[in-house]
């Protein structure tokens, strides 16, 4: 099918590098579709099927079922190190007819997701070809060797998810219809009412219950895997890699390897053999991408922009952007305004969600990048809530981290966001800062008497003991707010990437913990990845390649090679001018010939990556 090429090809969830082979008991979870369809990617020949089934058989791997697998997740059963499980998707009679007895000629146990309605001869798109019957259903189950399980009941399809009629998987996230946005309860409903539809048709056609969930194109919210656990599923499959190791991450978001016609029992041995390729191991290329830049009232000069866009992105060979949620078209750094539709903050204009889904299609990963802090319509008209300095004053007009009430907007925000939208994590702004004369606000005084007993006035940073513990419960505070955030956009996304920017002066300066509340070790431990701000024009830096040399000897130091991003400039903002396209490219080979895997650039600028 069209659409399952489309949607496989988007990464919604971030995969698991794979251990040597024999290491340690795991199971690798191998998915197929179709047998015999010419023209489907996704469709292996009988004779590669048997050629498969045939080499793991004579290198001794163990057919694992559903069962086994699930209480292998449970810690209740150990597994052969070489351990493979076999799935199929959409029900095909093909599986009947052709891989059902090649299961039988070798023993080896298979899962069979079923998309019901197409059973049913419901809402069956005309490329879907002929799919078993019930009555198949049951005398392969009968045998044994066959676990059938859902693929929802009629959720294997795409429908608008922006008001610019956008399309995306159904499970993922809201729907848009009547010009809204589905509510929570509706979206509770819409998936429960189909998941319930499964279980009793699984009861009376099959005689129990289906134990497990197979999401289609691999996307799904943790949501729908509760409503799903809820119904009495043991598991759920995603896509997205394929090694699972023992725990309930694996028993409730398994991870499978997408099996495509030219694979043959070559490929077959690498990828049971070999580090699985994951989204970033060959390095992530972030552009961070300005939506205040692409938007316009005009709508032709809109899509020209978004044309635009995709084009740069693609000639640069970008495989991730950090894309612009919020709105700053004025460029005083104070958020007004979002590009997303949310129940706190006003919209300027909902196209975030149409931009990802359009980056989305070009396999281009899309995190949203968003303050924690910068948002003027969070703070007081008195500024009783927004962080206040004792001296010098920050760049930003930040609520204070020390608000619980106005940081409870935050959360449902970042909520709103993940809910609404099919993205893959969040870049956490640089607003996430407190210099050495913030934060004195009265929140933040009632606060440091809460925790220390005393005047948050009276302290005294020139006292080495009183400073040190001063920085630290700042830093606490800055952590938490993030982490608020984090959580409830996990609450929706619970693989989501984290990525938080950093001063470069956070790696350079000894006591910048102090004067930024900022460390990058605990950065390295608490996110996915740590973006560098390394911007040496802007910095004024003499020696602005020296300087790029050693933030990423710090990094190396710190052994933060694999999670640190390093971002560097291609705008002049001192003198108002792009860089030259020679001092950017020195830039980046700077920093690869340091050693530096993730490198990103800002603003987007039209340069070139070296091939």
């Amino acid at each position: 099918m069209m659409l399952k090429k489309l949607f496989l090809i988007i990464c919604l969830s971030i995969v698991c590098i794979l251990p040597a082979h024999g290491a340690f008991a795991n199971v690798t979870i191998l998915c197929y579709h179709e047998v015999d369809r010419a023209g489907d990617a996704f469709a292996v020949s009988h004779q590669r099927f048997e050629n498969h089934l045939q080499f793991l058989k004579n290198e001794g791997y163990h057919f694992v079922s559903l069962d086994e697998y699930v209480r292998y997740c449970r810690g209740e059963l150990n597994l052969p190190a070489k351990s493979v499980m076999i799935t199929f998707d959409d029900g095909y009679r093909s599986f009947y007819t052709k891989v059902y007895p090649l299961l039988k000629k070798y023993h080896a146990p298979g899962m069979l997701a079923i998309v019901s309605s197409w059973t049913n001869h419901e809402e069956k798109p005309n490329d879907v070809r002929d799919t078993a019957s019930w009555a198949e259903l049951k005398e392969m189950e009968d045998s044994g060797l066959v676990t059938v399980v859902s693929h929802t009941h009629a959720m294997h399809k795409q429908q608008a998810i922006n008001p610019q009629g956008g399309r995306n998987g159904v499970v993922g996230s809201h729907l848009y219809f009547d010009g809204r946005y589905e509510t929570d309860d509706e979206y509770h409903t819409r998936i429960a009412n189909d998941i319930n539809e499964v279980q009793s048709l699984f009861q009376e056609n099959l005689g129990h219950k289906a134990r497990a969930m197979v999401w289609p194109y691999g996307i799904y919210t943790k949501e729908a895997v509760d409503i799903a656990t809820q119904s009495g599923m043991d598991a759920t499959f995603l896509l997205d890699g394929g090694v699972n190791e023992v725990g309930e991450d694996a028993r409730l978001y398994a991870k499978r390897i997408i099996m495509e016609s030219d694979f043959d029992v070559n490929r077959l041995q690498q990828l049971l053999t070999v580090n699985h390729d994951t989204w970033d191991s060959s390095g992530i290329r972030m552009a961070q991408v300005d939506l205040d830049n692409i938007y316009s009232k005009n709508s032709q000069h809109y899509e020209q922009n978004i044309a635009g866009l995709l084009s740069n992105l693609l000639n640069n060979n970008i495989n991730t952007v950090a894309l612009q949620a919020f709105a700053d078209p004025d460029g005083d750094g104070n958020v007004d305004e979002v590009y997303f539709a949310n129940s706190q903050i006003p919209v300027r204009a909902d196209i975030f969600n149409y931009v990802a889904n359009r980056l989305q299609q070009q396999q281009i990963i899309v995190m949203a990048w968003l303050p924690t802090l910068n948002y003027q319509s969070l703070i007081s008209q008195d500024d009783s809530n927004a962080v206040k300095s004792r001296g010098e004053k920050g760049w930003y007009h930040r609520l204070s981290p020390f608000d619980q009430k106005g940081l409870e907007h935050v959360n449902r925000l970042f909520y709103d966001l993940a809910a609404n939208t099919q993205i893959a994590g969040v870049l956490l702004q640089d607003d996430l800062y407190l210099n050495q004369d913030e934060d004195f606000s009265l929140p933040a005084q009632a606060a440091y008497r809460q925790k220390f007993g005393k005047d948050l006035l009276a302290v005294n940073i020139k006292d080495k003991d009183e400073q040190a513990a001063f920085t630290q419960w700042k830093i606490e505070a800055l952590d938490n707010a993030a982490d608020g955030a984090i959580k409830a956009f996990k609450s929706v996304r619970p693989h989501a990437v984290i990525m938080r920017d950093v001063y470069a002066g956070t790696l350079l300066y000894a006591d910048a913990a102090n004067w930024l509340g900022q460390r990058y070790t605990d950065c390295l431990r608490k996110y996915d990845y740590t973006v560098v701000m390394a911007y040496p024009f802007m910095d004024k830096e003499e020696k602005p390649y020296e300087y790029l040399k050693k933030i990423a000897q710090v990094v190396k130091d710190n052994q933060g090679m694999g999670k640190t991003l390093v971002k560097i400039q291609t705008y002049d903002w001192n003198n108002k001018c792009w860089l030259d396209s020679k001092i950017f490219a020195k830039q980046m080979q700077t920093l690869k010939a340091a050693g530096m895997k993730h490198l990103g650039y800002y603003p987007l600028g039209f340069v070139h990556w070296d091939k």
